[in-house]
């Protein structure tokens, strides 16, 4: 618990400095205390009473309180939905037309009901994909709302059950809705229900007014806390039931409602006037649930969107990728080609409007009929040039809409939804595990957010925890030293890969004594101790006991008993209930609290047999990531006596022990104890105690209890006054926990440094400990440089708060940076070991930029010491330093949130510490072995796909519209459109639209376990290798000659008669304009295969290595696989061409489908129409194929050609017997440095 840093414990308020919640929850730095003039004063059992005095407080602006509120809420009914069905269509399509995009063709549809400029006689076409783009937006935002809805329900409807309200109280409880409960209610909770609202604790099933909750609703965290009401708060001679006013009936003054988890201030006034405090301890909130208790009664008082949990309940921070980023810039720039292509169409429509021969051709412009001779007529003018120029621009909007892809967003979105399902549906990504009732949970990838799919693939830093990330956080006891001496045999994991570094020899383990238990977290081994702890003659048995009883009370665990009749402790960290285990594998067994905060220890005899020993707790001195350390007060039950037992991290407690501890042999044993502890890698406190005089401890009391008291700043004179106790230890010795690696994450970190990614581990242990840990697992090897920047040196001078002062810190830096630059020019590779003093010191003096100058040039950085607020400011600095770069923060507990919040990419750990890591990632996985997979597998997949997806998007509508600009250079920038516009608008919501969203979530240039083996094959998003501008204009340029391609190879089969043969034809711009469509379609379609990496289907034979056999066996893929998709595109067209062309032979809509009727049986029946879409799509595709073949052949291949043609030598080794690169075989160093 200590080592880890932070936790969340109802008992130690305000400890958590900075933390997130399930539902976007986030608890928020500020200090303690408020407003001693802003108060809410609640009657309990009396919500009338109450209403009046919330009516009264004021209005609160948002702020670090939470959002805004007042006056008081006295109902509980809570709404997260967005919608209801009188205010859905117009939030609906406010919020849609909010979108750039939506209000372009909405805008395009306005302009097409001006019959001056409208080429669809004035009918709105563009409504129609619109509509249907804003329809499954709608269904969406529908479907989603919906769910919001029935769990709003849900909560509003549960049953809660009323003691007293409105000054009556009921001799049975009264159930009600809890949307009915109000402020100053008395509710009852039973076991195992979940709480209506906050409510001040006022009694309890438990003689002690204990209880028990599960905060996994709130915080995430499964095991069980304890509350408690106070015993001050029952007047003298207890509750009257039949006089309840008499019973209860006080008043509870508290602070106004804010968004502070942990923390709660106030006062309960009981009839008697007496005044009790109130703290979070004595609170419970909504949403947490009751166990192990009967009941509870409490009055209310917050509730709705004024309790905590709603108050916390905002929108996780907005994260868009860098390819949705381009993919709006891209957009931008269309829209400005939208307008110069406009606009010179209107500057030549103009400049035609002047030249003679169409002055004197009115049947061009004017009204009369053809031919008409001169046009004299005063009444046939030709219009101005201006005039023409203005409704020539706005015409051509209207032809060239398409240059912005309507369906861009809808299809990008539909193809990340089916990218993340087929994440999760990835069996190899499964993971099982084991809660704290010992019940195993499958535990799938999640996909949380898959607006960030494709960033997964572009990730350059990785910022990860240590405990319960890269280790499993199930902690065992291994070792200790005990007044100076070390006991405990073996090493760990990593003290092997400290001892093979080092070429020290390895210990041989001896077997366990014989009789010794087998008890869970307990992995001790040492034959000597246990003669020791059962020879009570032994010098060192009594400092023996005093160590493990000193464990035994010094906790906040609870015990439970299982499903299996044994007790089980529930612990807010692993670490603190392998500490009680250790106690009671020792014979100091932590059994039950009974009445008067009593703890019951049974003690083992060597000789057998055990004897309970009752220990009176006095005070419990909680743990939080300030004190880092926690104490407890007894009475000894023997001698009377005054006992503080108190263990922490090493550099807390050192300056509590007594002077003479300082310097002695024994302090000097116990350091050796402890380094060699950190070598192993294992998590270390140190124990100390202390006895107290009973005057000293009467004064301290009166002073706590004040400090507890107070409403203003009550935190920090707590702080102050725990202080006070906390000093002159005596050193008792130093506990050491084993906190295993997970499996695979040594080849994981392996692997992201053959990627070229820069791992972070963040940690709060000690320099040394996380250089170990950093070995083990092999962020760090023994060929790389190690550059240090720790405070704890001795090597900077230090200020007063102990941080380098800032010439200290510069030095260093300079010092660090010159080493690193020398060492990388010499092929070496290095890393970095900063501790929390140098970070302080770094951000104080705003060093960040020079720090991230050594950072580059490092493989590994690990920052030691640090706490939740610098973790994510490490994040936030690397973001700052190099804005460019893609960075990803993984974490498994509450502390980690703020991290993986900052983070471009937050993923989450199922783990032992709760849920909250998860419920704010944007993905979460069961262990860190499988960020391996989701990185270099499917995040590079998905950052192909998604960037393919943008630019054919781009691509296939420059296919489309260029057409019509050509095509207006034949008919003056007249505005005569080429497409019949039904068919026109059709191209992005159905021709083309179901090829590129199968692409977009299926394809692949690799095969599964190619990445895997290839690392470098990562390196395609890290460099943009698939998406960057120069692609774009590539692509353009592309785009631009396929265009071509598909207006004039129609136009040359019309010039040379070729679909007169039958002696039947459409008109010109009819056969021109349809042609030229279906070719628009096939050729988009096709140019979609030549970009396909993988076909799922049978090859009909396998190419022997030679160019030109893989070359045909690529076109056999093409063809083969590309029949499956375009015939899609191709049949739509084909039907949707029949309809229109039926629908003008019967008249539907009147005129506006007159210029295809009849067409569909002539050109459907012309075998020349088929021969030019051979013809077309020849012409299209040979430089395509030339290029890529020229590429592979001159030396120019992607990655994903060279892995696949590594893998393709080793399937040829395999037949063939061994060989190396001496066969002409390629081998994987060849070509790690290739790029695309």
């Amino acid at each position: 618990m200590h080592a880890k840093e932070q936790e969340l414990s109802p008992t130690s308020a305000g400890s958590k400095s900075s933390g997130h919640f399930s539902g976007g929850l986030q608890v928020v730095d500020e200090p303690s205390g408020f407003n001693s003039m802003a108060l809410r004063s609640i009657f309990a059992g009396n919500a009338t009473r109450t209403a009046e005095t919330l009516s009264d407080e004021p209005k609160r602006p948002e702020g670090l309180h939470g959002p805004p509120t007042g006056p008081g809420i006295l109902g509980n009914s809570i709404r997260t939905s967005t919608y209801n069905p009188y205010n859905f269509l117009p939030k609906f399509l406010l919020k849609s037309f909010s979108r750039v995009a939506n209000c372009y063709f909405l805008a395009i549809c306005v302009l097409q009901t001006f019959q001056s400029i409208s080429i669809t006689h004035g009918k709105p076409t563009t409504a129609a994909p619109l509509m249907f783009i804003l329809f499954v937006a709608a269904m969406k935002e529908a479907n989603e709302d919906i769910s919001r809805h029935k769990a709003d329900n849900e909560e509003n409807t549960t049953v809660t059950h009323v003691v007293g309200s409105d000054g009556t109280y009921y001799d049975e409880p009264v159930d009600r809705s809890w949307k009915d409960v109000k402020v100053g209610d008395i509710v009852e909770i039973r076991n195992r229900e979940a709480i209506p609202a906050d409510i001040v604790l006022l009694e309890t099933s438990h003689p002690e007014g204990q209880c028990q909750i599960m905060t996994a609703n709130l915080d995430g965290e499964t095991n069980l806390k304890t509350m408690s009401a106070s015993k001050e708060m029952m007047p003298p001679g207890g509750r009257n039931n039949k006089h309840f006013m008499n019973g209860y009936g006080g008043e509870v003054l508290c602070e106004l409602p804010n968004n502070r988890l942990l923390n709660f201030e106030g006062t309960y006034t009981r009839p008697d006037g007496e005044k009790v405090s109130l703290g979070p301890k004595n609170v419970l909130l909504r949403g947490v649930v009751l166990r192990q208790t009967d009941w509870v009664r409490g009055v209310v008082a917050y509730t709705g969107k004024e309790t905590k949990i709603q108050m916390n309940g905002g929108e996780p921070p907005s994260k868009t990728s860098s390819v949705m980023k381009m993919s709006n810039d891209l957009t931008i720039l269309m829209f400005v080609v939208d307008i110069l292509f406009c606009t010179m169409a209107a500057i030549i429509s103009a400049k035609f409007l002047k030249e003679d021969w169409v002055q004197n051709s009115c049947y061009l412009w004017g009204t009369c009929d053809y031919p008409s001779g001169t046009c004299e007529s005063l009444d046939c003018r030709p219009p101005p040039a201006g005039k023409t120029a203005v409704l020539g621009f706005f015409t051509h909007i209207l032809i060239f809409t398409n240059f912005i892809p309507i369906s861009l967003l809808v299809t990008i979105d539909m193809v990340k939804l089916g990218q993340a399902k087929m994440l999760e549906f990835d069996l190899d990504m499964y993971h099982e595990i084991k809660d704290h009732s010992g019940d195993v949970a499958e535990i799938p990838l999640s996909v949380k957010r898959s607006d960030l799919n494709e960033e997964l693939g572009q990730v350059k830093h990785i910022f990860s925890d240590k405990t319960g990330t890269l280790t499993c956080n199930m902690m065992d006891f291994r070792k200790c030293s005990i007044n100076g001496m070390s006991y405990g045999l073996g090493t760990t994991a990593i003290g092997l890969s400290f001892l093979k570094r080092n070429g020290l020899q390895i210990p041989v383990v001896p077997p366990k004594p014989a009789g010794e238990p087998d008890t869970e977290h307990v992995n001790f081994i040492d034959p000597t101790f246990s003669k020791i702890i059962n020879n009570t003659s032994h010098p060192e048995h009594k400092n023996a006991c005093e160590f493990f009883l000193s464990l035994a009370l010094n906790h906040d665990v609870l015990p439970e008993v299982s499903k299996t009749g044994e007790v089980v402790y529930s612990a807010s960290s692993p670490d603190e209930a392998a500490l009680v285990y250790a106690a009671k594998h020792f014979g100091f067994f932590f059994k039950r609290t009974e009445t008067g905060g009593k703890l019951v220890i049974g003690r083992r005899s060597p000789r057998g047999g055990e004897t309970e020993v009752v220990y009176e707790v006095l005070n419990f001195l909680e743990f939080n990531s300030d004190r880092k350390r926690s104490s407890v007060i007894v009475k000894d039950p023997k001698t009377g006596s005054i006992l503080l037992f108190c263990k922490g991290a090493d550099n807390v407690m050192k300056k509590r022990l007594a002077k003479s501890v300082n310097g002695s042999s024994l302090m000097k044993n116990t350091e050796k104890h402890l380094n060699q502890f950190v070598d192993d890698g294992l998590r270390t406190l140190l124990v100390g105690k202390t006895t107290v005089s009973a005057d000293f401890y009467a004064g301290w009391k009166k002073r706590f209890k004040a400090a507890e008291d107070s409403l203003e700043h009550r935190d920090e004179k707590r702080m102050e006054v725990m202080e006070e106790i906390e000093k002159d230890l005596e050193l008792m010795g130093v506990t050491a926990i084993e906190d295993k690696l997970q499996d695979g994450v040594g080849d994981a970190l392996t692997k992201f440094r053959g990627a070229d990614i820069k791992v972070w581990m963040l940690t709060g242990d000690k320099v040394d400990t996380a250089i170990n840990i950093g070995f083990s697992c092999s962020l760090l090897d023994t060929g790389m440089v190690l550059l240090r920047a720790c405070g704890e040196d001795g090597e900077m001078e230090l200020d007063h708060d102990k941080v380098p002062t800032d010439v200290a810190i510069m030095g260093k830096i300079q010092e660090l940076l010159e080493k690193a630059k020398s060492e990388t020019n010499n092929g070496k590779e290095c890393a970095l070991v900063v501790d929390t003093a140098a970070l302080s010191a770094v951000m104080n003096y705003h060093k960040e930029l020079d720090l991230n100058e050594i950072c580059k040039l490092c493989k590994s950085v690990i920052c030691a010491r640090v706490t939740p607020r610098q973790k994510a400011s490490i994040v936030d600095m690397v973001r700052f330093a190099d804005p460019k770069v893609v960075t990803l923060s993984i974490g498994d507990g509450a502390n980690d949130v703020p991290m993986i919040q900052t983070a471009h990419i937050g993923v989450g750990i199922h783990g032992l510490e709760g849920r909250q890591a998860v419920n704010n990632s944007d993905y979460a996985i069961g262990q860190f072995r499988f960020l391996q997979k989701l990185l270099l597998v499917h995040g590079r997949f998905c950052y192909r796909r998604t960037a393919k997806v943008c630019l054919y998007m781009f691509y296939k509508n420059i296919c489309y519209v260029v057409p019509q600009f050509i095509f207006g250079m034949y008919c003056m920038a007249s505005g005569q459109p080429i497409y019949n516009d039904f068919i026109y608008q059709m191209y992005n919501t159905m021709y083309t639209a179901t090829p590129i969203v199968i692409y977009g979530i299926l394809d692949r240039d690799t095969d599964m376990e190619t990445p895997m083996k290839r690392p470098w094959l990562y390196n395609d998003g890290q460099t943009n290798a698939f998406l960057s501008r120069g692609i774009f204009f590539k692509w353009v340029l592309e785009g631009c000659f396929h265009a071509a391609v598909c207006f004039f190879v129609p136009l040359w089969a019309y010039k040379y008669g070729i679909f007169e043969s039958s002696g039947m034809n459409v008109d010109f711009t009819t056969g021109i304009g349809t042609l030229t469509n279906l070719m628009a379609v096939v050729v988009a379609s096709g140019k979609l295969y030549t970009e396909t990496g993988w076909f799922n289907y049978p090859h009909p034979y396998i190419a022997k290595g030679s160019c030109t056999s893989q070359f045909f066996e690529g076109m056999v893929s093409w063809t083969g696989s590309g029949c499956s998709w375009q015939l899609i595109s191709f049949a739509l067209w084909w039907a949707m061409f029949k309809m229109i062309s039926d629908f003008g032979e019967a008249g539907v809509m009147g005129t506006y489908f007159q210029n295809v009727a009849g067409s569909f049986p002539i050109l459907a029946h012309d075998i020349g129409l088929y021969l030019i879409m051979f013809m077309g799509m020849a012409i299209a595709f040979v430089g395509s194929f030339a290029q890529k073949l020229f590429m592979d052949m001159r030396g120019y291949p992607t990655r994903a050609t060279v892995a696949m043609e590594l893998e393709r030598d080793l399937k040829r080794k395999a037949r063939v017997g061994s060989g190396n690169s001496s066969t002409g075989l390629v081998v994987d160093s060849d070509f790690a440095g290739v790029n695309p």
